[in-house]
């Protein structure tokens, strides 16, 4: 294969959008947001319906403001993640054209109850995070990252937390180190523009207070905005962005060439084996159970001539290395044989006079 057919020239692949709005309660994110995906609707000339998965039942809010901007704008309150997975669906066969989840902390709160709901957890271990967020990564992030169209996410406010040492006490605390959206791991930032919102105020000389709201750019990926902070944003703060992806050039980008997977994996397969075994090997001790076969010194001796008739062989060891498909074959024959058991008087000649139904056959 040629260099030219592997790769291709450095291009966009299209100018869609993806941003997040994380803060805490009263901080602005879904004002700024929907000033956002208004302004970023009209400059990318859209055409199609906006979709809100609003569960903050804050959008009948936003109503005056989509309104006054002429867009078709749905609605769908929901805290399941199998209905955003339903409405990336409707992003990617270009049903709509922009999908603004309203909050995307409360979709990942009812996934992980719906964890615990399901695996009867009255709180998480580590080993439950290490299971439940690989799941979110597949379920949500890899989705929404290859995602055909424009979306963007608000998210609650968090703390982050470091470990330090009290000068007085000497002794190890947490401590306040940062912020950061209350989601699962990378998810905040996984869009091309995270923006951190902030509700501010000050008392003027009369102690009356004024509010105001900040915005900062923790992450922009054009880097014309990043680490910028801007009080009572509008979309003409956040607008170098979507400008530089109208105007990067665009074109074919190619994408994987080999399935090939080159990870390194265990062997499962003698584990397996190993296990159906045992449980072949419990199932026969089950059935001569079931016949009545004890310890009695007769019934040790039915037991070594059946094995040896079936299993061609009464040792313990040897039968743990016996072919599976050959062990699961000869214990239906086994199954066959003991139902006549109970009605021979002659057992030592019904064993060693029984055909398998292999035998027949020759």
């Amino acid at each position: 294969m040629d260099l030219k057919d592997f790769a291709s020239n450095l291009v966009a692949k299209d100018n869609f959008i993806k941003a997040s709005f994380g803060g805490f309660a009263g901080s602005g994110k879904t004002r700024s947001a929907t000033e956002f995906i208004i302004g970023a609707y009209k400059a990318l000339k859209c055409t199609k319906p906006i979709l809100i998965i609003d569960n903050e039942k804050g959008s009948r809010f936003l109503v005056p403001l989509f309104n006054k901007a002429g867009i078709n704008t749905l609605v769908k309150d929901t805290l399941n993640l199998s209905d955003i997975i339903k409405a990336f669906d409707y992003l990617n066969k270009g049903d709509i054209d922009f999908l603004f989840v309203d909050s995307l902390s409360k979709i990942w709160y009812q996934y992980v109850r719906d964890y615990r709901l399901k695996n009867r957890r009255s709180f998480m271990t580590l080993q439950d995070w290490g299971k439940i967020l690989p799941a979110w990564q597949e379920e949500f992030a890899d989705r929404f990252v290859n995602l055909s169209g424009n979306c963007v996410f608000t998210g609650r406010g968090g703390y982050t937390y470091d470990m330090e040492e009290n000068n007085e006490t000497r002794k190890k605390e947490f401590v306040k180190s940062g912020v950061k959206m209350k989601m699962a791991g990378e998810t905040p930032f996984e869009p091309d523009l995270n923006i951190w919102m902030d509700i501010c105020q000050k008392l003027d000389e009369n102690e009356k207070p004024t509010v105001w709201r900040e915005a900062t750019v923790l992450k922009d990926r054009s880097g014309l905005i990043d680490g910028k902070v801007f009080k009572n944003p509008t979309y003409k703060h956040f607008s170098p962005i979507v400008d530089f992806l109208i105007n990067v050039p665009k074109g074919e980008v190619k994408g994987q060439t080999s399935d090939t997977n080159l990870a390194p994996s265990e062997n499962y397969s003698a584990y397996e084996k190993r296990e159906k075994r045992i449980i072949i090997l419990e199932k026969v001790k089950a059935l001569f159970d079931k016949y009545g076969m004890g310890t009695s010194k007769e019934d040790k001796q039915y037991k070594v001539l059946i094995s040896e008739k079936f299993f061609e062989t009464s040792s313990p060891s040897e039968l743990e290395k016996i072919d599976i498909d050959f062990l699961e074959t000869n214990y239906e024959y086994l199954v066959d044989f003991m139902n006549g058991w109970e009605h021979v008087k002659d057992k030592i000649s019904f064993i060693a006079n029984y055909k398998k139904p292999l035998d027949f056959d020759n």
